[in-house]
């Protein structure tokens, strides 16, 4: 995706993943403030029509938009990771004893993976 927007005064490219354009403009509209103007976009469709689902929504105010989008893509992350623990966690076994025991390397990538969802809800907290 390749955006181009108003800053201030200032002209600014953007260029990358839909979610790293909405978080560089997230951050450059902090650094800066002032109105944030939408000069135009160039993208795949399905990230135009986002896009411009996500200025509907938040009544053509880009950084609202921006806000929007990158909370969402942080939540869906989330959900992932969740997802993944929680798959990780069925396979906890029981020995002959009755003891509940995780198989050699899992408990590792479970805390590995909570470790990611802690910095993934940390930055969906815009």
């Amino acid at each position: 995706m390749e955006l181009w927007a108003k800053i201030g005064d200032e002209k600014v490219k953007l260029q990358g993943s839909m979610l790293s354009v909405m978080e560089q403009l997230l951050q450059k509209a902090n650094e800066k403030g002032g109105e944030v103007q939408l000069l135009s976009f160039h993208a795949g469709q399905k990230e135009r029509r986002r896009l411009k689902r996500e200025l509907r929504a938040a009544n053509k105010n880009l950084v609202e938009a921006a806000r929007n989008y990158v909370r969402w893509a942080y939540q869906i992350e989330a959900r992932k990771i969740r997802r993944q623990i929680k798959e990780l966690k069925k396979k906890e076994r029981v020995n002959s004893k009755g003891i509940r025991f995780l198989p050699k390397g899992v408990q590792k990538k479970i805390e590995e993976l909570e470790a990611r969802l802690a910095e993934v809800n940390q930055k969906a907290a815009i």
